[in-house]
């Protein structure tokens, strides 16, 4: 072989270590002989670590219980707690337009969908409306604006929300709308100064707290409550669906004798007394006798999701806690346990080899979501897990450079719509352009690196602005950026998100401004025009090289608007915004602008009248 033949020592290292892997069918064969090798040693150490166990297996069975029950309920309701701080963190930072009730419905909508626990949430403002989305039986979300003086207790709960100074959970309360009990959370909106300024409720439906704990998928069995108190149950699998027990306003929850669970019933009964039994479950519950079986109660107190603490637990079969002793002892007479050491260790490897997979499936949803950050393959001695590792590592690669020259909203919304998506149409929407001033002569006198270093930061401080208001970045052009609202999707409210996203940019480059003159940097001077009017919005170029892309008359004037700023900026100001009159008529709520100056009429390139031009910043 000549030298050019010979194979690099990493060519050569990564075969070798391919040669090494196994097929998925050899993996499991030698997984079966390794048990049957092991199973004799195994036996001797089983039957060696029994001795003693039944007090450990009670303890564990029960100990193990309540804290699946505990978790499950948490997991549901802790979520719904956290949104609502979110949203009136959002709220209270201005983030969220309060006085727009579409708006505020539409951030509520999205916050169920988020949180499928969420019966409904509303959000009460200071004019006693309630803004509130709905989620119907068949999963659609229904939005509406009432009144909360005609809600029963609602000046009441209100009044609660005013005083309050954080999250808290209510006392449960009768849903007439689901006609079921429902549990909820309620956090005060307050802005810095503490102001109070609204309050969200979220509610969960007891039925759908029931139907969790009791999912046999999630190890449920039906055995499972939640009591409120000695003798109210919250949740049962009799209260998934609790129609027919006569619930109401004035008796939301059942008591222990009306669930049609006779041993739930006898959960207060005196226990049955076994020092065994009392010595290893302790305070974690205690036996009761029903129908001639021994029944094992085992429970917490939850103090966190009300006013009152709630006793979280299940129950079950003195025999399921002491059967697996028997079970193995029985094993080991018969020779059986043999066979049940190795059914265990081959659970082992093939949720071994669940986790590998699940892996690569994990990757798939994160190349779905656009999430290029971190590598996905994690070397496997299976040959075909490791394979398809190294192709969506290799997927991860190619799409990540993808992912950087087209907008992620755009490849979403290619995603659910399809080539409909990017059909060509007109719409109105409002553009927007940037331009560094003087970026030219300032590059000239600096490093290569430090001059895309510089551009790189100004862009991404830009771009977090425009997304945060739904914006899209077009292109950028040199130091310049184009970006425009309301074109992938209809959106009502382009312009009022364009001038507040161009506020925004004024105040970070501004704060930016003041660091970098602490370092002994000079300042970064912006110029940006924003002006609103109907485009073409489409797949523009030719068939093999096209860009998603507005054209039209109303990305000149914008462009136009910008330039209009060297006329405006003075010597000592960082950052101009100039809006068109178009765009201020365009504006929802031109209001949270304040007093507007008087617009100046400008002559504009390609337009017979002159031009309002608005000075913002």
């Amino acid at each position: 072989m000549s030298p050019s033949e010979t194979p690099p020592p990493v060519a050569a290292a990564a075969a070798l270590r391919r040669r090494w892997r196994l097929p998925l069918v050899a993996a499991l064969a030698l997984a079966f002989v390794s048990l049957a090798l092991i199973s004799g040693i195994a036996y001797i150490v089983v039957l060696a670590g029994a001795t003693g166990t039944a007090d450990r297996l009670l303890v564990d069975r029960a100990a193990r219980v309540v804290d699946a029950q505990v978790a499950l309920v948490r997991s549901r309701l802790d979520p719904v707690g956290e949104q609502l701080e979110l949203i009136a963190a959002l709220a209270a930072g201005g983030r969220i337009d309060i006085e727009s009730p579409v708006a505020v419905r539409e951030m509520l909508a999205v916050m169920m969908r988020q949180v499928p626990a969420v019966s409904a949430i509303g959000f009460a403002t200071l004019d006693l409306q309630l803004h509130r989305a709905l989620r119907e039986p068949d999963g659609t979300i229904e939005r509406e604006t009432i009144s909360l003086v005609t809600q029963p207790q609602g000046m009441e709960r209100f009044r609660q929300l005013q005083t309050a100074q954080q999250t808290f959970w209510g006392a449960l309360f009768w849903s007439e709308t689901i006609k079921q009990p429902v549990v909820n959370v309620r956090t005060p909106v307050r802005r810095i100064d503490n102001a109070f300024i609204g309050g969200l409720i979220a509610t969960v439906a007891v039925g759908d707290l029931s139907y969790l704990i009791g999912n046999p998928s999630r190890g449920g069995d039906g055995r499972y409550f939640i009591l409120v108190g000695r003798d109210q149950v919250l949740a049962a699998r009799r209260l998934i669906d609790p129609r027919g027990l006569g619930l109401s306003e004035q008796r939301p929850l059942p008591t222990i004798k009306e669930v049609d669970d006779p041993v739930l019933a006898k959960i207060w009964d005196p226990p049955v007394r076994s020092p065994q039994i009392d010595r290893a479950l302790g305070s974690l519950g205690h036996v009761v006798e029903e129908g001639g079986r021994r029944w094992v109660f085992v429970y917490r107190e939850l103090r966190l999701f009300g006013p009152e603490p709630w006793l979280v637990g299940q129950y079950f079969p003195i025999e399921d806690a002491t059967g697996d002793l028997n079970r193995l002892t029985n094993g080991a007479i018969v020779g059986g346990i043999t066979l049940a050491i190795a059914a265990l260790l081959a659970l082992f490897m093939g949720l071994s080899m669940a986790r590998s997979i699940r892996t690569l499936t994990s990757a798939a949803e994160s190349i779905e979501h656009l999430k290029f950050d971190q590598p996905f393959h994690r070397r496997s001695r299976l040959r075909e897990i490791d394979d398809a590792g190294h192709s969506l590592d290799k997927a991860r690669g190619a799409l990540k450079w993808f992912g950087a020259y087209v907008p992620h909203r755009l490849v979403f919304r290619l995603m659910e719509l399809g080539e409909d998506a990017v059909a060509s149409r007109r719409r109105t929407v409002t553009v927007m352009f940037t331009d560094i001033v003087g970026f030219t002569p300032q590059a000239e006198d600096l490093p290569e690196q430090e001059t895309a270093d510089m551009l790189n930061h100004h862009f991404a401080l830009l771009g977090a602005c425009i997304e945060n208001d739904q914006g899209v970045i077009d292109k950028y052009i040199g130091d310049c950026v184009m970006a425009v609202w309301g074109g992938l999707s209809k959106m009502d409210d382009h312009a009022d998100r364009a001038v507040h996203a161009a506020l925004e940019m004024g105040r970070v480059l501004q704060e930016d401004n003041r660091q970098r003159a602490a370092s002994g940097k000079a300042p970064v001077r912006l110029r940006i025009g924003i002006h609103s009017g109907p485009v073409v919005v489409g797949n523009i170029g030719a068939p093999g090289r096209v860009n998603y892309t507005v054209v039209g008359d109303t990305v000149n004037v914008a462009q136009r608007f910008e330039q209009l700023g060297k006329e405006f900026m003075r010597d000592d100001e960082d950052v101009i915004v100039l809006a068109s009159g178009d765009t201020i008529a365009a504006m929802n709520h031109p209001e949270v602008l304040g007093v507007l100056p008087t617009p100046e009429l400008r002559h504009v390139k390609g337009r017979d009248e002159p031009e309002q031009v608005y000075r913002l910043m």
